[in-house]
């Protein structure tokens, strides 16, 4: 690990990635995590270690620049006291493991050509991340793209930046980590789980925050990515990659569509 970064100074524990071998013949999914700060880390580290690590490949990683205004920092977690470790923890951690990072603008030519010719995955999981997801990108995963949001026992509820001081004014004494689809609405796609309810002290700030809940989750991240990927086993083997020309605008002369790329 590098010597300048301490993880117990940002609230949590290092993870201990262990070696593994993946099973005789079996084919791993390729996930692309977005994510930053506890949720970046939580949600790659749990990916980088059995039992997940045995089933899945993480290609890529995405995460914030909180200096950039494209990540909309001064509404977000990043507008509280924190440190520059807290802003790298979840880019320096993927890079500490060979990993691919892109901090850059995801609504450009630049990323699309790194996430679809490059990175092509199958699953995607989003967690602290400020940049809003083209729709392009969403439809492009065929066991779909997923994010992590704080909330109430209900869904949708508290969409947003910051759902945790939204949930402090209401006075709510608890919250859950939603998994919920990614969809043009933010914070407003389909359902598919909850975790265990986390108790809200009073005062709470989003930074605070997440230093309690994240280390808890690592059980939640297990079972349901585990599930996704349970989907996986279930599709055709051949099962074609369907999209539509106009989900890529990023077209040139000399460069196809992804839709003429498939046909040839």
């Amino acid at each position: 690990m590098n010597a300048q970064f301490s993880p117990a100074a940002s609230g949590t524990q290092p993870f201990r990635i262990l070696p593994h071998l993946p099973s005789s013949g079996a084919t791993k999914t390729r996930v692309v995590v977005f994510g930053s700060f506890m949720g970046g880390y939580h949600v790659l580290g749990e990916l980088l270690r059995d039992p997940l690590a045995n089933r899945l490949t993480v290609v890529g990683v995405a995460s914030d620049d909180p200096t950039q205004a494209f990540t909309h920092a001064k509404v977000r977690l990043w507008k509280y006291d924190h440190g520059r470790d807290d802003e790298v923890i979840a880019p320096r951690f993927a890079r500490e493991h060979n990993l691919p990072v892109f901090t850059g603008r995801v609504k450009t030519p630049e990323f699309f050509a790194t996430f679809m010719d490059e990175w092509r995955p199958e699953l995607c999981l989003m967690a602290t991340f400020g940049q809003k997801i083209p729709i392009e990108l969403i439809s492009y995963p065929s066991l779909g793209f997923f994010n992590f949001h704080h909330s109430g026992d209900t869904w949708p509820s508290y969409p947003g930046p910051d759902p945790i001081a939204a949930m402090v004014r209401d006075g709510r004494k608890h919250l859950v980590l939603t998994i919920h689809r990614v969809s043009d609405v933010i914070d407003g796609g389909e359902f598919v789980a909850h975790s265990h309810r986390v108790a809200i002290p009073e005062g709470i700030n989003a930074v605070g925050m997440h230093r309690i809940t994240w280390p808890q989750m690592g059980p939640f991240i297990r079972r349901e990515v585990g599930s996704m990927l349970d989907a996986a086993s279930r599709l055709p083997a051949t099962a074609p990659l369907v999209l539509q020309e106009d989900a890529l605008p990023y077209r040139t002369a000399s460069r196809p569509t992804w839709v003429e790329r498939i046909a040839a």
